[in-house]
């Protein structure tokens, strides 16, 4: 049952909050609203306030009705409460989504608690370990687990799902603050309901490596032709800026990580590998080509940080728009059997993966560039010899052009820029142009076209540095005749 406390009562401190679908746990003692509203988003709930809405909460619900708690908090104050179903394999679970708290007939007022953008919670494992968002833990359940079970046991360790990949039957789960991840990731490995557990890995786009700018930057505003049908390349980065000017390049477009929110590009980098892919920008060396479409993904946040979780999302999302190719101009040391599936899962649907090799030359793997089936791009400089941080290695499928000129910066003003970033997006641009050419050709006869007519370097056949060999002006020639 619930109950308000008064002040006398001996409630700690602080704020706790817990949602397990239309069911509330909720604690605090002479807290503002809006830090218990905080503890609603910590939960995953999106929440805008009216800045003019003051008040302090007492109050201690177990277990309760979350409309009915609510509405006698956030009396006399008006507010609006919306849901969503979040599906996956183990049925439906509804979810609060957003809670509006405004002064009555004041809505026009209201902004986002947070403020406008989103940053990730990030934090290390020991020494130096991988990245993780805070708090969070991706899991997927074994085949048969009943909802009830799987309910009960997020409600014992405190956990609540705050979204789902259902394609790949990834869910999103959120503890309290102060969660230990990888102690919940062991604990939650143990169980027999449970498939899989992993830390929401974090990934960051490369570095930038600016060049002396060599003469005149492009202009974007002669964006070659997009043939009608043609088959869209999706670009899963850090967004695309309004200034980019793709027109009716942009067959489809979203924000992973603000779904609601419209397409912006706070970092450069994602602008930069659209403009690559579309067409519109060609590196340095290589001849002007036909356009393609483009599927813009934003997957990172303002710091130029991903999570696994919005990486599925727009690995998803981009299937679902029809895209034949994928360019992952970023990448990690840490691999990852659910980032792992949702590549596979793509390769499954027909769709070619393209990842760039890594901007630091220590022959170490880079994932997704690393994973089965994935075309690993490395870098060629402005000499057309490998660019001297391109990384290199088994991995390694082929070199690409890797310098470029652009009207927009990355982290930076316009200029010239070199990196495996390029000679990605440039690989998934050629693999694009092929598809139209030859529709009805499949991803793994796309793979073998283009390897097949790389201009051979370095060592004879594939090695660790060239891989396959180069895709110069030649290589492209032979590739879509």
């Amino acid at each position: 049952m619930a109950v308000l406390l008064g002040l006398g009562s001996g409630l700690a401190r602080g704020v706790e909050v817990r949602l397990q679908g239309d069911r509330l746990t909720l604690r605090a003692r002479e807290e503002p609203l809006a830090d218990v509203l905080r503890g609603f988003a910590q939960a995953g709930v999106r929440i805008k306030l009216d800045p003019g809405v003051q008040r302090s909460i007492t109050a201690e619900y177990a277990d309760a009705d979350v409309e009915k708690t609510l509405s006698q908090l956030l009396t006399p104050f008006s507010h609006v409460l919306t849901w969503k179903v979040i599906a996956g394999p183990l049925g439906a679970f509804p979810r609060l989504d957003e809670i509006q708290v405004f002064r009555p007939g004041q809505q026009e007022l209201l902004q986002p608690l947070a403020g406008p953008g989103r940053r990730l919670a990030v934090e290390s494992g020991a020494g130096k370990g991988p990245r993780y968002v805070k708090d969070e833990v991706l899991l997927g359940f074994r085949p048969g687990t009943q909802r009830a079970d799987a309910l009960r046991l997020l409600q014992k360790l405190g956990g609540t799902i705050v979204g789902s990949v259902p394609a790949l039957g990834v869910y999103q789960i959120r503890f309290a603050p102060d969660t230990s991840v990888p102690d919940m990731v062991a604990q939650l490995a143990k169980n027999p309901l449970i498939a899989g557990a992993e830390p929401n890995y974090v990934t960051g786009v490369f570095p930038a490596f600016p060049l002396p700018a060599p003469g005149v930057l492009p202009d974007n505003s002669m964006i070659p032709a997009v043939p009608a049908g043609a088959p869209a390349v999706a670009v899963l980065d850090s967004g695309l800026s309004p200034s980019a000017a793709l027109g009716n390049a942009v067959r489809a477009q979203l924000d992973a990580t603000q779904p609601d929110q419209p397409l912006t590009d706070a970092v450069g980098h994602g602008t930069q590998m659209a403009m690559i892919a579309t067409g519109a920008v060609s590196p340095l060396s290589t001849a002007e080509a036909a356009g393609t479409p483009l599927i813009a993904v934003r997957v990172f946040d303002d710091q130029g940080l991903t999570s696994n979780y919005d990486l599925m999302l727009g690995i998803n999302y981009a299937l679902s728009q029809g895209a034949r190719v994928l360019n992952m101009s970023w990448g990690t040391d840490t691999s990852s059997e659910f980032l792992a599936a949702a590549v596979a899962y793509a390769q499954s649907k027909d769709a070619v993966v393209v990842a760039a090799a890594g901007n630091v030359p220590n022959q170490q793997p880079i994932y997704p560039a690393a994973y089965s089936g994935v075309l690993a791009i490395g870098a060629l400089g402005t000499d057309g010899q490998l660019w001297d941080q391109s990384n290199s290695g088994d991995f390694v499928a082929l070199t690409a052009p890797g310098v470029a000129n652009f009207p927009v910066g990355y982290q930076g003003p316009p200029g010239t820029y070199v990196g495996t970033s390029i000679a990605s997006a440039y690989v998934a641009h050629a693999l694009a142009l092929y598809l139209a050419k030859h529709p009805t050709a499949t991803a793994a006869a796309a793979q073998s076209a283009l390897l097949a007519a790389v201009t051979d370097a370095g060592a004879p056949g594939k090695d660790a540095v060239y891989g396959y060999g180069t895709l110069d002006g030649a290589a492209l020639s032979r590739l879509l005749q």
